[in-house]
């Protein structure tokens, strides 16, 4: 079990050198640092169907044009000898929507105050402690601390949104692309 004496690392992937990405992702994820992001996120794809598509087509790209609208921020926390990433935010940031598109802590690492450290560099990021983000039924619970703590408001429950059945939670605004 992991406890508060991890040393964690924050990282806007759009940011930093090639050198310093490598370095570290050579060191967690190996070679194919992409397609190691992706793994670590793709059970999204149950709820996100398109997710696949989106992180590839979309995202990395976006974020390799470095033109500041898009941003991977990605935690690697360290103890005793080991670096493990432990944690992922997607960001959008244009002028009619910021958005935490995606937000994962490692399972093994939750309820360690990373979560929150991880919102907190969003929002600095996103300039707004009130960006909009989507949370599917299936990870409502998960996140319930943190919506009251950031006072979040629901706006939206869209029925089907992503998948068919399932409700996805809006909250600080609404889905411009309905």
């Amino acid at each position: 079990m992991y406890t508060r004496e991890l040393k964690n690392i924050f990282i806007n992937l759009s940011e930093i050198e090639p050198e310093v990405l490598r370095r570290y992702m050579l060191n967690e994820v190996g070679e194919k640092a992409k397609d190691k992001l992706y793994n670590y996120l793709k059970d999204l794809s149950e709820s996100y169907p398109q997710f696949e598509n989106w992180f590839y087509s979309v995202v990395i790209p976006e974020v390799e044009r470095k033109k500041g609208e898009r941003e991977i921020i990605i935690v690697f926390s360290q103890s005793a000898h080991k670096v493990v990433l432990t944690g992922i935010a997607i960001l959008k940031r244009r002028a009619q929507e910021k958005k935490i598109c995606t937000f994962r802590v490692h399972e093994d690492f939750r309820n360690l105050g990373i979560g929150t450290e991880l919102f907190e560099k969003c929002f600095e990021f996103l300039g707004t402690r009130k960006p909009i983000i989507t949370i599917s039924q299936n990870r409502k619970d998960m996140f319930e601390s943190h919506i009251r703590a950031y006072n979040f408001v629901e706006t939206q429950m869209l029925e089907g949104y992503y998948t068919q059945n399932t409700i996805e939670y809006v909250y600080n605004g609404f889905l411009v692309d309905i």
